[in-house]
């Protein structure tokens, strides 16, 4: 089990150090750019690798301005092997980060930025189309962690005010893991307990035993 939970946490530590990466290269992507004249900027590109007879999608953020220039929109567009437009999203919310789990076949993980929040939207690539299966607010970066099958969970932490600044330690965390087509919620626990709430019996078991030692 400490083995396990190390794996995780390394794991943890792995995805969100890629996280920052790619922050590092929306960056320099967006600044390449920045001398383009038009109003419609793209600001970052990524692979992503599917089954079926796409292969190999590309996935663009653009930044469109409106209102004069007073604010701006952005755009993910998701196009097919074929050049075709599979996916257009638009959102108020800046892009912080773009990148796919795993090698092959998995998920498209975005993290977007709107006043003090990060909104957390993934997609998967089912039946020859794209299809939005998260999406959710949060305080926090979030976390993605593999269970011994190679099932990733995406770990959403709810903090608590600590001398001005939010802190995860005395928090909880709700973990929502892949089914195959979609992300279910299997629990909420305490923040410290996170890692080991890896199916929805896990995550029972703990909250009843924070329960009972509430009432020692």
């Amino acid at each position: 089990m400490r083995l396990l939970i190390s794996s995780m946490r390394a794991i943890c530590f792995v995805a969100t150090f890629l996280l920052l990466i790619t922050v590092l290269v929306q960056v320099s992507s967006g600044a390449a750019t920045q001398g383009d004249s038009n109003s419609v900027k793209v600001v970052a590109r990524a692979p992503w690798r599917v089954s079926g007879r796409e292969g190999h999608l590309l996935c663009e953020v653009s930044q469109k301005e409106t209102g004069g220039g007073n604010s701006s929109t952005r755009v993910l567009m998701i196009y097919g092997a074929s050049g075709a437009k599979l996916l257009v999203f638009e959102t108020p919310d800046s892009l912080a980060s773009m990148y796919q789990i795993g090698d092959y076949g998995g998920r498209l993980i975005t993290t977007w930025v709107a006043g003090s929040a990060y909104h957390v939207r993934a997609w998967a690539f089912i039946d020859g189309q794209v299809k939005a299966v998260f999406d959710r607010a949060t305080r926090l970066i979030p976390e993605i962690v593999y269970d011994e099958q190679g099932r990733e969970s995406i770990l959403i932490t709810d903090p608590t005010m600590e001398d001005g600044r939010w802190a995860a330690a005395k928090g909880t965390t709700t973990v929502f893991k892949w089914t195959g087509e979609s992300y279910d919620k299997i629990g909420t626990v305490s923040w410290n307990k996170r890692f080991l709430c890896v199916s929805v019996e896990s995550c029972t078991t703990l909250v009843s035993q924070h329960v009972s030692l509430d009432f020692r």
